[in-house]
């Protein structure tokens, strides 16, 4: 269409078509509002760091960076009109969001400890230089990974409808903190072997056992959980015949370093079975466990379904908790659900954590690493403003320890006290005792 037509078409000067023409063709176009406080290359690096940061294990808030960012041009010497104080404040926060929605966005963070965050690059490679050794040539079928979990009694939290100035709606069902430990295991091809599962008793009984998976195994313990005995036997009478009857050359068994789990008996076994018996690093297993990485999340959240229908059904509002002759009856509509995501959730699992197919750039990478903060930037007061941050948030203050002398209190049922009863009790019995001594 040419300029005069298309004035004429959408009424508009042919002088303002030739003017907005000659702007886009010598890039005069700017976008409308006012002109932003820092350059497109300036928050590009606050976004790269704010993802760095994050990778490190110190995600910032949005109030963080904007106590960063104070400190970046308190370091150039600027002083923006625009913030008080040079303190950004919340609606230009808003704005850098929306700003850069395709890089960064608002999330929940769930937290680790210090320990897990302390797993680094030369712990993990040396775990990879063994794996690598042992697992070469074996078959994802014969490469094995073991974990203990539990199943509690209390289905969780869901969104309602309530009135609109109601805080905190409850729903009536019953809920407690009681839990069933189970052992899974399952392979890198993605077969998932029998559960072994370790009630809390002293006693069993044989409708305990009724209605559960195929070739599920059932124990107890005085604690609810795993211990030596209880390992052994889970070894012996699931993972073990399996290998057997697998007759593979050689097998890799993968699980974590809980003392209970590690037996002299199995580990006897597995050299005369030609097993090799691995133990991830301490505190790593949200890294290298195949069963924590993609299978357990999902396979607790089915349960976490299933008990829900169990409790609004009306067997379940008969009782506070779920029966332990009701239990396997659940456990199998439990694997029922998730019998169609096992294989991939597994396979997924031995991806991600390295195992198979092996290679440990997977687990490096998601390895909190503060020297990756410094890496090619020419934006050097960037650089230090978030690097102050992190050492600030990073460092651990060594407070000692201050030992205080406890004494038992005489105090008569159903009566308070308070701090001035304790001294006027302290300072009657030095009397008393010096009385005792000058009567002596």
């Amino acid at each position: 269409m040419s300029q005069r037509k298309a004035s004429e078409t959408y009424n508009i000067p042919r002088s303002t078509i030739i003017s907005k023409l000659k702007a886009i063709k010598n890039n005069f176009i700017n976008p409308p509002g006012r002109k932003c406080v820092f350059t497109k290359e300036e928050e590009q690096y606050f976004v790269q760091h704010c993802i760095v940061m994050c990778e490190c294990g110190f995600p910032v808030t949005p109030f963080d960076l904007r106590c960063i960012i104070k400190m970046y041009l308190d370091s150039t010497g600027r002083n923006e009109s625009r913030f008080q104080n040079n303190f950004p404040e919340k609606r230009w926060m808003e704005g850098f969001l929306l700003r850069r929605k395709g890089d960064l966005s608002k999330r929940l963070c769930s937290n680790i400890k210090r320990c897990r965050a302390a797993v680094d690059d030369q712990i993990t490679n040396k775990y990879f230089d063994h794996l690598e050794a042992e697992v070469q040539g074996v078959p994802p079928t014969a490469i094995f990974n073991y974990d203990e979990t539990n199943l509690v009694d209390d289905p969780g939290k869901k969104t309602v409808l309530s009135k609109r100035d109601c805080k905190y709606p409850e729903q009536i069902k019953n809920s407690t903190k009681a839990a069933v430990s189970i052992m899974m295991c399952g392979n890198a091809a993605g077969e998932l072997c029998p559960p072994y599962v370790n009630y809390k008793a002293e006693k069993m009984w044989d409708t305990w056992t009724e209605g559960g998976p195929a070739g599920t195994r059932y124990n107890r313990s005085k604690s609810g959980w795993f211990d030596g005995s209880s390992f052994e036997d889970w070894f012996m009478s699931i993972l073990l015949p399996k290998i057997k009857r697998s007759r593979f050359e050689k097998s890799v068994m993968i699980g974590d370093n809980l003392s209970s789990h590690i037996s002299p008996k199995a580990i006897k076994l597995c050299e005369e079975h030609n097993i090799a018996f691995i133990a991830l690093p301490p505190n790593s297993t949200h890294l290298t466990q195949p069963l924590d990485i993609s299978f357990l999340r999902p396979f607790k959240i089915n349960w976490r379904k299933v008990l829900d229908e169990w409790k609004s059904s009306s067997a379940g509002r008969r009782h506070p908790t779920v029966p332990k002759d009701v239990f396997p009856s659940l456990l199998n509509e439990l694997f029922g659900r998730t019998k169609e995501n096992a294989a991939t959730n597994l396979q997924s699992g031995f991806r991600k954590a390295g195992i198979y197919p092996f290679t440990r750039d997977q687990v490096l990478a998601r390895l909190p690493s503060s020297n990756r903060v410094n890496e090619s930037s020419d934006y050097d007061l960037i650089n230090k403003s978030f690097t102050a941050f992190l050492e600030n948030v990073r460092k651990s203050e060594t407070v000692p320890r201050i030992i205080r002398k406890k004494k038992k209190l005489n105090v008569e049922p159903g009566k308070s006290i308070g701090p001035d009863d304790i001294n006027e009790s302290s300072t009657s019995g030095i009397k008393k005792k010096k009385k005792s001594k000058q009567l002596n």
